[in-house]
């Protein structure tokens, strides 16, 4: 071969070394880059949802377990904020009795001479007023008629005589002022030993709660029962409606009070749906939440769970946001 065919094919084979050419991509490379560039759409699309979320789960009005009320007019309907802390809760004996007529507001009726009677005016159950006439008798002594009054305002609670029954020394009528009522008590055993005169006393009747303090303990035992008897009168200004006979519950403060972690006012703490809830504030409210209760005190009660020292809740005013939690509650039932 010559000296320039060499040379001319040296050039070649360095020409075809030189050239780059763009190669173009494989139909599964294509295919590749096309599933990335969605997978990557949609993976923006979806952080994007997120974020939207996070911004759409605000409580709305209506929403269960939830009282959107406005802070600033909270303290105008009663509703008080308190820290939640330790403190000490009493210990307590329950007991069980009876509504009685406070006995200084019963009386027995007697006639003031003796004679027949010729009227019986009122009847068992009537009401009457003070200085009132039960019944008309005829004194012996001076033949003329003059009425039998009631000492008191209340209620006519037994009637003992009949026209023609000649009136003497025995109770006519029992009158009772029925709004001025007590609980009877009845202790058993060694509890009867805790219990002293001016103790504090919580009574619940039919849904009614009163506070009051054992003013006497019987000194002796009731034959049938052994039971000893606890009277309780009610504190200034507290009253209960109800009949004499009424079934009651009573806790008695029986010792001394015990620390506890968590320690709130009774009324703090409602029913929801057979759970026991306090309200704890919000941004646009207040929120039902369950909490699990220790021991009960006569006004305060221990928290185990559901609400931690030094965490907010409604202490004064619970009943307000209850009622407005318990009309959502319907709502959605429906």
């Amino acid at each position: 071969m010559s000296r320039w065919m060499i040379l001319a094919a040296v050039c070649l084979a360095l020409g075809a070394c030189g050239e780059s050419p763009e190669k173009a991509p494989s139909p599964k490379a294509t295919a590749d880059a096309g599933h990335d560039h969605e997978a990557g759409d949609g993976d923006s699309h979806e952080e994007s949802g997120e974020s939207g979320d996070e911004h759409d789960h605000g409580p709305e009005e209506g929403e269960p377990d939830f009282a959107k009320i406005d802070p600033a007019r909270a303290a105008e309907l009663g509703i008080v904020v308190a820290t939640a802390a330790a403190g000490n809760v009493d210990e307590v004996l329950t007991l069980t009795g009876r509504l009685i007529i406070d006995p200084r507001r019963v009386a027995a009726v007697r006639a003031r001479f003796p004679g027949p009677v010729v009227a019986v005016l009122k009847e068992v159950g009537d009401p009457v007023q003070r200085g009132q006439a039960l019944a008309r008798v005829e004194s012996n002594e001076s033949l003329t008629s003059y009425d039998v009054t009631s000492p008191l305002g209340g209620v006519v609670l037994a009637r003992n005589t009949n026209v023609g029954d000649v009136a003497g020394t025995d109770s006519l009528f029992t009158v009772g002022d029925v709004g001025a009522l007590q609980a009877e008590l009845q202790a058993f055993g060694p509890a009867t030993t805790r219990l002293r005169e001016g103790t504090a006393v919580r009574i619940t009747a039919e849904g009614q709660i009163a506070s009051g303090r054992i003013t006497t303990i019987a000194p002796e035992l009731e034959a049938r029962t052994q039971a000893r008897r606890i009277r309780v009168t009610l504190n200034e200004g507290v009253r209960l409606t109800g009949a004499p006979g009424q079934f009651v519950t009573a806790q008695v403060q029986s010792g001394d009070a015990k620390a506890a972690a968590v320690v709130v006012p009774l009324d703090a703490v409602r029913q929801l749906e057979g759970r026991d809830v306090v309200l704890v504030p919000e941004e646009d409210g207040f929120r039902a939440r369950p909490v699990k209760i220790g021991r009960r005190g006569l006004s305060t009660l221990e928290v185990l769970e559901g609400l931690d020292a030094g965490e907010q809740y409604v202490s004064e005013g619970s009943f307000v946001l209850k009622a407005e939690i318990g009309k959502n509650l319907a709502e959605h039932e429906h």
